[in-house]
């Protein structure tokens, strides 16, 4: 009786002064690619790219244009992966003659290597 009254004293006080303890975390705060501050572990365990569009091969191509000069995409969809990417670098959707025809020039070479297009 004496043990198993010493026992649960020792559990009544184990439980009193317990402490939940927080989940591991990094207490280093990061900046993600969004510009939102986050965990440093939760960018280690990658946070969604909400620029990864699934583009299928089956969409039209479409011409753009940046005020700088024309860009032919393979389609809607990369040309918005693009500017979701490159707010700063924006293309607008312009009439495909104009790509085709030589109405303004197309980006050249290292254009779109400044604009990071691989295209």
């Amino acid at each position: 009786m004496n043990n198993s009254l010493l026992c649960l004293f020792c559990l009544a006080f184990a439980a009193a002064s317990a402490s939940v303890l927080p989940v591991k975390r990094s207490h280093l705060p990061a900046v993600n690619q969004h510009g939102e501050t986050v965990w440093l572990d939760e960018l280690n365990q990658g946070v969604p790219d909400k620029c990864d569009f699934a583009c299928t091969d089956q969409d039209v191509e479409v011409c753009a244009h940046n005020g700088q000069c024309l860009q032919l995409f393979t389609s809607r969809c990369t040309m918005a992966a693009y500017n979701c990417r490159n707010p700063q670098k924006r293309f607008n959707v312009v009439e495909n003659y104009r790509c085709t025809r030589g109405y303004q020039p197309l980006c050249s070479k290292a254009e779109r290597k400044e604009l990071q297009l691989t295209q």
